[in-house]
């Protein structure tokens, strides 16, 4: 079986900075028992994230990753892959090489796939009929697992150009892409104290031409993995390794060329890179140095580098951001982590109250989002949810103890049909509702 250079370490936590306006990497929850490692996430938007792992687990919040619900009903072994498209429609790979869809929110997985010997690295879909999946091939001298959908899932179909293997596999989240037509996918070279492993790529698509670039870099006993991978634009990337190798391309994959380290950081093993795609050129890396995990950020390609400050130690597997601001990460023993402004800080308004208070959501009507501010003199359990016409609870926004301030949250309800709805503000004996109507 394929092994997994996942390491699973005890979590170890350090104190929360003090609060400040800017953007940050915060814990904002723990997923409950039974929790487990997270491997892959998949965010929807500020509200819907998905996350999957090990032991069967998929996870579902829908009010930015403070609260969790299983949603893992009948499915079986360690997952890896996961891509939702709203609340209720995500599929989700396993360790087995299978493809699970859900379109009741987990209530129901239906297998789509499943290929024996295989693994699953990944899977996006880019709308309810149009996705990607990339798996390991089954053994030497069989074709790596890049299967395209345009039916949902019902059909998985095998690229015809998907390369041969030789003595490799792919590795877990280790792709990028810019559009629907261009994609680059990491993989392990298998031979032991191997110096090099490939990269491969397309601008033509899936199902199009695949190319590979063989990347120089330092293995061990187990190879060399190319197992972080990020792109800012179609020409602009970089890729990190196992073996303590970072690599840059300005040509789209073609050719790649040595980064400096990060300063100070001799031996680490590249877990995941994120690349935004806004222009800022700023590429994430998550690195393990075996005694704990760490985060940099660059805007020039691994010129120059800036740690960000983590607060965990170990087990960063995955990370996607929405913007430039928000962002979230899964980690080892279902730690989650967000980057961003402080969670429900009103930046306007920072005096302590005097009383509760719930205003009137803006923009009202909406179509998609809206924010809502309230007000909390004292500290304690509060709770913010949204209720339809009918008095159906259908989203939790806010559910966990705070301190007394002033507070704003915004609410994405694009999964949403237009109408009349409710939300409510309880804290301690305070209760308060207000409507509000989305139009679309």
């Amino acid at each position: 079986m394929k092994s997994k250079l996942l390491q699973l370490f005890i979590i170890f936590f350090v104190a929360a900075p003090a609060i400040s306006f800017g953007q940050s990497w915060v814990q904002i929850a723990t997923l409950p028992a039974p929790a487990f490692n997270i491997n892959s996430i998949s965010i929807v938007d500020g509200n819907t994230i998905w996350v999957c792992g090990d032991g069967a687990g998929v996870r579902r919040s829908t009010n930015g990753g403070f609260n969790w619900t299983n949603v893992s009903s009948g499915l079986a072994g360690n997952l890896y892959g996961i891509s939702a498209l709203d609340i209720n429609t995500c599929w989700v790979g396993t360790v087995a090489g299978s493809i699970y869809k859900t379109t009741n929110g987990g209530t129901n997985w239906v297998l789509q796939f499943s290929l024996a010997g295989s693994f699953s690295n990944g899977i996006k879909m880019f709308d309810a009929n149009n996705g990607v999946y990339q798996g390991d091939p089954t053994g030497n001298g069989q074709p790596y697992q890049f299967r395209t959908t345009t039916n949902g899932g019902t059909n998985w179909v095998l690229a015809p150009g998907a390369p041969l293997a030789t003595n490799e596999f792919g590795v877990i989240n280790a792709w990028d892409w810019v559009n629907t037509s261009t994609y680059w996918i990491g993989s392990a070279n298998t031979v032991s104290n191997a110096t090099t492993a490939k990269i491969y790529y397309t601008t033509t698509g899936f199902n199009g031409t695949w190319n590979n670039s063989v990347v120089a870099g330092t293995g061990g006993a187990a190879g060399l993995y190319y197992q972080a991978i990020a792109f800012v634009n179609a020409t602009s990337g970089m890729a990190g390794s196992n073996g303590s190798n970072l690599r840059k391309t300005t040509n789209g994959g073609a050719n790649w060329s040595v980064v400096t380290n990060p300063s100070g950081v001799i031996t680490f093993a590249a877990i995941n890179m994120h690349g935004m795609k806004d222009g800022s050129d700023v590429i994430r890396a998550v690195i393990n140095e075996g005694v704990g995990y760490r985060m940099f950020r660059t805007s020039n390609l691994g010129t120059s580098w800036t740690e960000e400050t983590v607060p965990v130690t170990t087990g960063i597997q995955h990370m996607q951001f929405l913007s430039p601001t928000l962002g979230f990460a899964g980690c080892g023993g279902g730690v989650i982590l967000r980057y961003g402004p402080p969670v429900g800080i009103d930046p306007g308004n920072t005096t302590t109250p005097e009383s509760f208070n719930l205003g009137q959501n803006y923009p009202n009507p909406f179509n998609p989002s809206t924010s809502f501010k309230y007000s909390i003199p004292t500290s304690g359990m509060v709770t913010l949810k949204i209720y339809n016409n009918l008095g159906s609870e259908v989203m939790t926004l806010v559910d966990r103890n705070m301190s007394a301030g002033n507070y704003i949250e915004t609410v994405d309800m694009s999964a949403f049909s237009s109408g009349i709805y409710f939300y409510t503000l309880t804290a301690g004996s305070f209760v308060e509702t207000k409507k509000m109507i989305l139009v679309k």
